[in-house]
């Protein structure tokens, strides 16, 4: 997403679900992440049920090497094909403080989401970064996510997305990075479960 959808509505995730909050829901999220090397991530977003779509917007401060901070916007549909199976797209504007020019960009993904159990869903993200004033990049992703017991989500991941914060757009000349990771996810009601209609 920057939001959410991390800019999208993924949240700390990299890879995105296909589904949305229920009509009149509102969710705020917010998380930090630290890497071995000493980059830091705090993110802070809001996202609200509009109709047929769920709408964010977020904000993110990040030192990589120096002080980043970034924001976005960020629209999702999503639609049921049946019990196990739904779809659904994403598309979200980026922009960078303290840069020329600020706008860097947009993110667009089609997005699956595969639940063959309860407790079992496999969600396949395809899309591109449009970056401004560069060439875009692709992005895609596939993530297992496993809710065992009803507080803990654990999530494996394998990515490919731009270099910048979270969801945002690389400014040009940034490579893209791919990435593995796997985490473990106390959740809410407001978390990525009741999507799912699993409530904590």
């Amino acid at each position: 997403m920057l939001a959410g959808a991390a800019f999208a509505a993924g949240g700390h995730h990299a890879v995105d679900d296909a589904a949305i909050l229920e009509a009149g829901q509102c969710e705020v999220e917010g998380w930090a992440s630290r890497a071995p090397a000493g980059d830091r991530l705090l993110h802070a977003g809001l996202g609200c049920r509009a109709g047929p779509v769920e709408l964010g917007v977020a904000a993110e401060a990040a030192r990589q090497g120096g002080s980043q901070a970034a924001y976005g916007l960020s629209a999702k549909w999503a639609q049921a094909l049946g019990e196990d199976l739904s779809v659904g797209a994403s598309i979200g504007p980026n922009w960078q403080a303290h840069a020329a020019p600020r706008y860097q960009g947009f993110t667009v993904a089609a997005l699956a989401t595969w639940t063959p159990r309860e407790d079992l869903a496999l969600h396949l993200n395809l899309g591109r970064d449009i970056v401004h004033r560069g060439r875009g990049l692709a992005r895609h992703g596939l993530a297992a996510e496993w809710l065992p017991v009803q507080d803990w989500s654990f999530v494996a991941e394998r990515y490919r997305k731009s270099a910048a914060t979270s969801g945002a757009p690389a400014p040009a000349g940034r490579s893209p990075r791919t990435g593995a990771r796997t985490s473990a996810t106390r959740i809410g009601c407001a978390a990525r479960a009741c999507r799912t209609g699993r409530s904590a």
